[in-house]
């Protein structure tokens, strides 16, 4: 099973991925607070769905962290936001893919396929 490493401050929105997820085939591990580098080589994830903004701090400064650091960089990262921005924030952060919100649940399933391999 792939496992997807969710870093998401909204309970809500971190147990309806979760479930969406767990119901196509995937491992999850949920995060709700700051995580470190070291955290996430240990999980080494397949998948990273990061939200963009975080009361813990920006996304996209733990997306460029995670594209910065030799272990964990090779890891697609999908950064999802409100903002009209993501796409943008995605691009100039190293993100591999973004997802708008709300997010379309047949849209989300399709990318965590196209980046999981």
């Amino acid at each position: 099973m792939k496992k997807t490493l969710i870093v998401e401050d909204d309970a809500d929105t971190l147990d309806i991925m979760e479930l969406i997820l767990r119901e196509n085939g995937y491992a999850v591990i949920k995060v709700n607070r700051s995580i470190s580098l070291n955290e996430i080589a240990a999980i080494n994830p397949e998948l990273i769905i990061l939200d963009f903004l975080l009361s813990f701090g920006l996304g996209t400064e733990l997306c460029s962290d995670i594209k910065s650091d030799e272990r964990i960089k090779h890891i697609p990262i999908i950064l999802y936001s409100a903002s009209n921005d993501i796409e943008q924030l995605a691009i100039d952060h190293g993100a591999d893919a973004y997802l708008p919100k709300p997010f379309d649940i047949d849209n989300l399933i399709q990318l965590v396929s196209e980046k999981v391999l």
